[in-house]
């Protein structure tokens, strides 16, 4: 078997990555990691002048650790300009700048348009500051009470690059909610340098004289909007094609549906949803491929595919990804035009030490990891696998009806070949001997194309588990047989979408008739992915990662990376090895983090709404409400998906006992329907409730989960997992509005030994004087409707008398809660009381005789 070939610059690049890590466990100043390099590679120079080989190799790979330590010290962090508190949080401070990065149209919520801009001014009432600062805009087209759910409402005008605008708007800061395992959504923006966010309505923007910027993004912009206005305005597609073609293509992803993402996730195919390394390669492979059948020579054809694919990445955003797959693909055609071994790994590593060296800082993002693990899957543990197996006998198709090319070969494959020379005879006899002979090479092809394709798609799904768990919390079972029934489509879908948007330039009837090729193959693709979703496994979600599993799926990449190019036999046990490695970490659940023996209340910071984690002393959970939009205007953020599940996850939590439902307001049935799909309670409580859509929709979704709903009014008394809850309200009477009102709450009083928690929901003050007669008194009181002056009734303290409290409300929220009012009442009654606005999720154990607030740590 052929040797494979050596790959240093992949060995080059995990020292540099093993630097960076060291750097950020191992304290050492900057200058000592730069002498230490220095020095070693001066023992490296020395060891080659004489000529001790394995001496300047260790010098050499301990000197790439040494320098990526001193280039992730040294690499200075980006320092953003900040706004002043004195302009933040008011209306109407006036803006004036220039559009630094396209407007994009929001999908859901009416017309509304988001771009990024830079200052030049910032100004209210006296004060004026003159400082260039990053600022994400999002703007209405009309006041958010106004929005309603048309689509067709009239379009705010697109913000192109380097338009100088001036608008009045309100200015914040970006702000994380504030809870263990929470979306870093500040860093993201300081990443992209967005230092604050701006909303403003259309009626107060006005475009200026002049503009600003880059003569390359003036053309950048120009050519990326021309394309965009082909996608969605030639006719080509339909509106839901044209978003999907718009972000597979050029990356506008800003009308896709979450529905939309979330089946090309659950199905482990979320590449192709994005523009990534994979899109350049299929389009690079289809432009090397045409220029060759028109017989360009070598040089020409490669240089042509390159500009192409660099000029591709930049339309489409030069992204990190993008940019790595452009190195590896310059890498790869400048290797084959010197007909020098091509070793995929050995790009790979090249790719990585550049990206590495320009930014040490990558090798901790997402989108970084995920694409070197799945290279690393291919050419690193696929590729050597193939070339012992299925590269052989696809070697042996060629030139079959030559008996002289059979001598040349082994005699395994030798005997192959006779064997389909037999049956293509067998054939001959009835289809004549030239169809016999390509119907058999043909079909052995397929099947070597179909091995090559699941063993690459099931080593590079084991391989990516540990990323998807650790990012996504998603395992993609499926995604073996999503590849397989969606990649050989791929490349026709994305190819015949560039020619159909290329020809609608030139011939509109040309145009269309090859985006029909594009669409009949994006359908497909949509078909397979919706039919694999409908199975339950593509739901299964796994809490946080844990150091065990890391370690587990680690040390199963590394057995099979480093026995695939052994012995036949110990080369099957590496990849044996990996899968099960993979299945472990996809399947396992480690056990929660909980405290026995003790009840514990926990308010998650949700924003301007309400979710409680209620544990009981057995171990049993209860989710009460999990927060949700306000107001009519929609949005394609999900609370129970991106705030409330990563908490429970973070706490190993992967299934739920009980869901409970105060009442049906946005703010607390918002992220419901998620919580009930990702974490399949037994049980959903509810009070009495007007039967609104979105009440309707959580039925349907707990019936199919086959959740028990269970109605609870005032009187009910409930032993549940060593606690004693009582029902406080609704009463059993109860006739509720024909909308959820906040008297509808369902208020729970949960016991356990001496101590008790009520938990009021939304109540207001006719309910809270109802429930005060109840004897509700409680060490712990969850206040009612978010500090609102309309709850928290001197006649329900009294009543309660409780030590301490908690408010979940949204950080600077506009309804002004939690109220001065409600506060200065707390105060009086020498309530000790926590916030979620300020203090993020507040954990309250209580043990039957003492109640232990914690807050966590930021």
């Amino acid at each position: 078997m052929k040797a494979q070939p050596r790959a240093p610059l992949a060995l080059a690049a995990a020292a540099f990555a093993c630097g960076i890590v060291l750097s950020t466990y191992w304290p050492i100043s900057t200058a000592l990691w730069g002498w230490a390099a220095a020095s070693l590679v001066l023992c490296t120079i020395i060891a080659v002048t004489v000529k001790s080989l394995r001496p300047a190799q260790i010098s050499a790979v301990l000197a790439l650790v040494c320098a990526g330590a001193f280039a992730r010290i040294a690499t200075p962090s980006p320092q953003l300009a900040a706004v002043p508190p004195e302009f933040l949080n008011v209306k109407d401070v006036e803006i004036v700048g220039h559009v630094t990065n396209d407007g994009a149209l929001l999908a859901g919520g009416g017309p509304r348009e988001r771009f990024d801009l830079q200052t030049e001014t910032i100004e209210i009432d006296d004060h004026m500051l003159v400082l260039p600062i990053g600022i994400r805009a999002t703007v209405f087209s009309r006041d958010a009470a106004e929005e309603t759910q048309d689509d067709n409402a009239p379009v705010i005008p697109h913000m192109a690059y380097g338009a100088r605008i001036r608008l009045l708007a309100k200015l914040r800061l970006p702000r994380n909610f504030r809870n263990p395992g929470a979306f870093d959504y500040k860093g993201y923006l300081e990443g992209l340098g967005i230092s604050a966010l701006a909303s403003a309505k259309s009626s107060n923007i006005e475009v200026l004289p002049g503009a600003s910027g880059s003569r390359l993004g003036f053309w950048r912009s120009s050519v990326r909007n021309s394309i965009l206005r082909h996608i969605h305005q030639s006719g080509l597609w339909s509106k839901e094609d044209a978003a999907i073609f718009a972000a597979m293509i050029i990356g506008d992803d800003s009308l896709l549906l979450r529905d939309v993402r979330e089946e090309f996730q659950q199905t482990g195919v979320y590449h192709l949803l994005v523009v990534s390394g994979m899109n350049v390669a299929l389009l690079a492979f289809a432009i090397f491929w045409l220029a060759r059948r028109l017989r360009l020579p070598e040089w020409p054809a490669s240089l042509l595919t390159v500009t192409l694919s660099v000029f591709y990445a930049y339309i489409a955003g030069m992204g990190v990804p993008i940019m790595r797959a452009v190195l590896m693909l310059s890498l790869f055609l400048v290797a084959r035009l010197l007909y020098r071994d091509r070793s995929g790994l050995n790009a790979t590593g090249f790719a990585a030490l550049v990206v590495l060296v320009l930014s040490p800082a990558a090798l901790y993002e997402p989108g970084f990891q995920l694409t070197f693990l799945a290279l690393l899957a291919i050419t690193g543990i696929s590729l050597p696998i193939l070339e012992r197996t299925s590269t052989p006998c696809r070697s042996a198709l060629k030139h079959l009806d030559t008996t002289g090319y059979d001598l040349g070969l082994e005699p395994k494959l030798a005997q192959f070949r006779l064997d389909l020379r037999l049956v293509a005879g067998r054939l001959q006899q009835f289809i004549g001997e030239h169809a016999a002979r390509i119907i058999v090479t043909r079909a052995i092809g397929i099947s070597l194309g179909f091995f090559d394709l699941l063993l690459i798609s099931a080593v590079t799904q084991a391989v990516l588990v540990l990323p998807m768990r650790a990012y996504f919390h998603r395992a993609a079972i499926l995604g073996v047989p999503a590849n397989i029934l969606v990649l050989p489509l791929a490349g026709l879908m994305l190819n015949a979408g560039v020619a159909a948007i290329a020809l609608s330039y030139v011939s509109l009837p040309f145009a269309k008739l090859t985006s029909v090729i594009a669409a009949g193959s994006l359908h497909w693709i949509l078909g397979s992915l919706h039919f694999l979703s409908q199975f339950h496994v593509s739901q299964w979600r796994v809490p946080n990662l844990t150091v065990f599993l890391m370690l587990v799926a680690c040390a199963g990449i590394f057995v099979a990376f480093f026995t695939v190019r052994k012995q036949r036999a110990l080369a099957f046990a590496g990849l044996a090895a990996l899968f099960l490695s993979g299945g472990i970490v996809a399947v396992y659940h480690p056990v929660p983090q909980l405290e026995g023996g003790k009840l514990e209340v926990t308010a998650i910071d949700v924003g301007q709404g309400d979710s409680l984690l209620v544990v009981s002393p057995q171990g049993q959970t209860m989710l009460i409400d999990a927060g949700g939009s306000i107001g009519p205007v929609r949005s394609e953020f999900d609370f129970g998906e991106d705030v409330v599940a990563p908490y429970l996850w973070s706490r190993g939590l992967h299934h739920l006992d009980v869901v409970a439902l105060t009442h049906a307001h946005g703010d607390h049935i918002g992220g419901l329907l998620r919580i009930v799909e990702d974490f399949h309670p037994s049980e959903l409580w509810v009070g009495i409730n007007p039967q609104t859509i979105p009440l309707q929709h959580l039925y349907k979704i707990a019936n199919e989960n086959h959740v028990a709903i269970h109605q609870h009014v005032a009187g009910d008394e409930i032993d549940w997992s060593g606690t004693r809850i009582r029902v406080l309200s609704p009463p059993a009477d109860w006739q509720p509005k024909p909308q959820p009102k906040n008297d509808d709450s369902l208020a729970l009083l949960i016991g356990y030994g001496d101590t008790r928690a009520l938990l009021a929901g939304d109540l207001e003050k006719k309910m809270e004087r109802f429930v005060a007669t109840e004897s509700p008194r409680a060490e712990l009181l969850k206040v009612a409707h978010h500090g609102s002056a309309t709850s928290t009734t001197p006649e329900l303290l009294a009543a309660v008398q409780p030590h301490f409290a908690v408010i979940s409300a949204g950080y600077q929220n506009s309804f002004g809660h939690p109220r001065k009012v409600v506060l200065d009442r707390l105060q009086i009654y020498h309530v000790k009381t926590y916030r979620t606005d300020l203090q993020g999720a507040v954990t309250f154990l209580l043990d039957g005789k003492h109640v232990e607030p914690r807050v966590q740590p930021q």
